[in-house]
């Protein structure tokens, strides 16, 4: 138990000159944008699903016509997408 006789010392410490950022503090968000990382893990997946669309429908002993279309689909929305990814970029601010 504490009696009034106890005292309790306090010891201030300047931690401003020992205190180090971390890395991801330093880094801007403009930069991480500028990366484009989700944009380009998209198109690549896409990519991927073009390929193994056109594997699968190339393998096909005779293709029906709903199964073309599948192939127009895809095909047609990646030249969409396509279409919107090398479109867009950075916005540039007005001054």
């Amino acid at each position: 138990m504490a009696t009034k006789n106890d005292q309790v010392n306090i010891i201030e410490v300047d931690r401003s000159t020992t205190e180090q950022t971390a890395w991801y503090n330093t880094i801007d968000s403009s930069v991480i944008d500028k990366w484009r990382n989700w944009p380009r893990m998209l198109i690549t997946l896409y990519g991927i699903m073009f390929y193994r669309v056109t594997e699968w429908f190339m393998t096909l002993p005779e293709p029906t016509n709903s199964q073309s279309a599948f192939v127009s689909v895809v095909v047609g929305a990646g030249a969409a997408w396509f279409g919107l990814y090398c479109g867009s970029g950075p916005v540039e601010k007005k001054k």
